[in-house]
C-alpha cells in the first residue's frame, strides 16, 4: 500500500430499474471502487440505453478507469488531461472486437491521491458531488438537465467534453457519485442533506451489511415508476481505522 493513508472508504451498488426488471433486461449501469498503490477511487457508468452493447461499455468503462489511474499515478506530475486520454484509448481496447458507438456510456470517477489531493471527472449525465465541509457539485448542472447529457465514451470526440474538478482532501472529505437514475430524482437544492443521509446511514455499517442495504434502497426507490437503472458510490475519510479489506 505505500504510503498510502488508510482511513479511505468505500461502497457502492447498482440495480436495476423497474422498466428493466419488468422487461427482463440486464442492468446497463456499472460502478467500482477499490484502494489503489497511491490512492482510492470510486467510477460509475451508465451505458446508453439505445446502444446495443451499451452494458459491456460501462462495465469495461469503469475498468478502464481503474487501469488507466493505475499508470496516470506513476508519474506524479501527469496532468489529468493524460488520465483521460489514457481511459478513452483502454476502453476502446477492451470493448474491440465491437464498434465504440454500439457500446456508448457515460463515465464520471473520483481519485483520492496519496499527495492529499481528489481528482474527478465527468463525461455525460450523472451527479459528481464533493463535501469538505460544505457539499458542492463537482461538475455543472443546466437548470433543464445535466449538460453533457448526450456525450459519453464512444461519442464524445475532444477532451472538452468532459468536465474535471480538483481540490485539496480534507479529513472528512467525501464524495458521491450517482447515475442519472438516482440523480434525475433528487432536488437540487437539498443536496448536501442527501449527501448527509448517505453518510450518517450507511457508513456506521459493516462492509456486507451497507452492501445490501443500499442496494435494497435503490430498489424500493420512493419514485416506483423511474424507469431507469440505479447506482450509487461513495467515497470517505475518516479518521477511523479502515474497514475494508
Amino acid at each position: 500500500m505505500g504510503d498510502f493513508p488508510q482511513n479511505w472508504h468505500y461502497f457502492g451498488a447498482s440495480v436495476r430499474g423497474p422498466a428493466h426488471v419488468r422487461s427482463g433486461t440486464l442492468n446497463q449501469d456499472a460502478w467500482r471502487g477499490g484502494r489503489l498503490r497511491n490512492g482510492a477511487a470510486i467510477a460509475v457508468c451508465d451505458g446508453l440505453g439505445s446502444r446495443p452493447y451499451a452494458r459491456r461499455g460501462a462495465r469495461e468503462a469503469c475498468r478502464a478507469v481503474f487501469f488507466a489511474v493505475r499508470q496516470w499515478s506513476a508519474v506524479p506530475t501527469a496532468p489529468i488531461e493524460a488520465l483521460l486520454r489514457l481511459i478513452h484509448v483502454i476502453w476502446s481496447l477492451r470493448v474491440y472486437p465491437y464498434a465504440e458507438a454500439d457500446c456508448a456510456t457515460t463515465c464520471l470517477f473520483a481519485v483520492a491521491g496519496s499527495d492529499g489531493r481528489l481528482h474527478m471527472a465527468q463525461l455525460g449525465d450523472g451527479l459528481s458531488l464533493v463535501m469538505d465541509g460544505n457539499t458542492r457539485q463537482a461538475t455543472a448542472r443546466a437548470a433543464d438537465g445535466f449538460v453533457n447529457e448526450t456525450t459519453g465514451l464512444g461519442v464524445a470526440r475532444q477532451l472538452s467534453e468532459w468536465e474535471t474538478f480538483e481540490c485539496d482532501q480534507s479529513a472528512d472529505t467525501a464524495v458521491l457519485l450517482a447515475t442519472d437514475g438516482v440523480a434525475d430524482d433528487l432536488d437540487g437544492t437539498r443536496l448536501g442533506e442527501f449527501v448527509h443521509f448517505v453518510r450518517s446511514t450507511y457508513c456506521p455499517l459493516a462492509p456486507a451489511e451497507r452492501w445490501r442495504r443500499v442496494a435494497n434502497d435503490l430498489r424500493n426507490w420512493p419514485t416506483p415508476y423511474h424507469s431507469d437503472d440505479k447506482t450509487l458510490a461513495f467515497l470517505w475519510r475518516d479518521n477511523m481505522e479502515a474497514r475494508e479489506a
